[in-house]
């Protein structure tokens, strides 16, 4: 079977940077292993197969290479900045997709007649406090336990996929870690996680709220470049917890790795957006 696959980066306007994805607009019938072969094929963390719905205005399916994902904030921003330039939508519009975390509303921001930014709303937060061994953290991370700022809450945050919220008190140690990536993907299912995400409040640029990494062996991902379902279940743990009290905030992720980019988050009283910019690098039939 032949389909016909796009490679977009999302959360950047680079070729080089932000977070790669698969798109697949018009979704054969497509079996749940020959879906994850596609994401293998093009070596992205994720790619997204795009179907008709009973219930919104699309479904879109996420695979990693290895599994099926609830929800995927870079593919999403991917996937509808492709359907916009490729004429699906004329204008700034909202519209639905179904997706595993639910029916989740899209918009697609319009600037000067092109597609500007695409923002999607999240699953409502949902925190667990939890108890874990910050020496065995640590290890996992391969830094020392005095690098982990220990002040912030022990909890895990979900907006779609839980994540691990750490916080790194240097950008420097952040810069220089390199995990023990069969530590994190043990600890990870320990605590009931799909990723570890650290970050630091030292940043590049004035504007962002913090600095990331994220890693997700979980997934089939050791490093992802730059993820939207992290950052927006991370910037609501930290309003949450007062940690920071702007609502519309600017992360910083990718740049330790050569694949800079920048995701916005708008935190509600009910909801959260997460979107940014893409742009759409290769395209290619694959026979699968």
């Amino acid at each position: 079977m032949k389909i016909h696959v796009k490679k977009v980066n999302a959360f950047t306007e680079s070729k080089n940077g932000g977070n790669a994805a698969g798109v697949v607009l018009d979704s054969p019938k497509l079996t749940d292993k020959q879906m994850m072969q596609v994401s293998k094929i093009l070596k992205v963390s994720e790619a997204a197969f795009v179907f008709p719905s009973k219930n919104a205005d699309y479904k879109v399916r996420f695979f990693s290479p290895t599994v099926e994902v609830d929800l995927c904030g870079h593919a999403t921003i991917a996937t509808f900045f492709t359907m916009a330039s490729n004429g699906f939508f004329k204008h700034s519009r909202k519209v639905t997709q179904e997706t595993k975390a639910g029916i989740l509303p899209v918009n697609i921001l319009f600037f000067d007649d092109k597609v500007d930014r695409v923002m999607m709303t999240q699953s409502r937060p949902i925190y667990k406090n939890i108890h874990f061994d910050i020496s065995k953290l640590a290890s996992s991370l391969k830094i020392k336990p005095d690098d982990i700022d220990d002040s912030l809450p022990r909890q895990i945050v979900s907006t779609g996929l839980f994540t691990l919220p750490v916080c790194i008190k240097s950008f420097n140690i952040l810069k220089k870690m390199k995990p023990d990536f069969l530590k994190v993907k043990n600890l990870c299912d320990e605590i009931g996680v799909g990723s570890i995400h650290v970050f630091t409040f030292e940043t590049l640029e004035p504007r962002s709220v913090y600095h990331a990494r994220n890693f997700a062996p979980v997934y089939g991902v050791n490093e992802d470049p730059v993820t939207g379902t992290a950052n927006g279940a991370v910037c609501c743990y930290l309003v949450k917890n007062g940690i920071v009290q702007e609502r519309n905030l600017v992360c910083e992720q990718g740049d330790v790795i050569g694949k800079p980019g920048r995701v916005f988050v708008e935190v509600g009283r009910n909801f959260v957006k997460v979107g940014g910019k893409a742009i759409i690098f290769d395209e290619k039939d694959l026979d699968i």
